[in-house]
């Protein structure tokens, strides 16, 4: 199968950020724990953001240049894995307020939304997608 100009852009754009991202948090995890420096730590913490952010980007204009189809399929995997990973963190929060489970630290909940919604997304869009392959 040979990738439309759209798609191959697309990979261009998110491959590259998702590996600075991989490295980044990486680089966050290791460094962290070890700088007592207040500043450094912010720019550590804040540093895998901008990565995301191309990623966000590339996400944004491959749904913006996809044909109808393509950009319906998108929107309704959205839809789903944000409403999944609302109801899943919603969940969860009301079981921790309510002391049911184990306690956790709300940083640790809190750094997975994202990986979450990204993940949710992915799952979404292949089902969604064979769902359409049969009409």
């Amino acid at each position: 199968m040979t990738l439309r100009a759209v798609h191959r852009r697309y990979l261009r754009e998110f491959l590259p950020a998702m590996l600075a991202y991989v490295v980044l948090i990486v680089l966050y995890g290791v460094l962290v724990p070890r700088i007592g420096s207040l500043p450094w730590r912010i720019v550590l913490a804040l540093l895998p953001l901008l990565p995301i952010v191309l990623v966000i980007r590339a996400i944004v204009r491959v749904i913006r240049d996809q044909d109808e189809l393509e950009r319906r399929i998108d929107l309704e995997a959205i839809a789903i894995a944000a409403m999944s990973a609302g109801f899943g963190y919603f969940s969860f929060g009301l079981l921790l307020s309510a002391g049911v489970g184990w306690a956790v630290d709300p940083a640790a909940v809190a750094i997975w939304v994202m990986p979450c919604l990204f993940a949710g997304f992915g799952v979404a869009k292949l089902l969604v997608a064979r769902r359409y392959r049969g009409r």
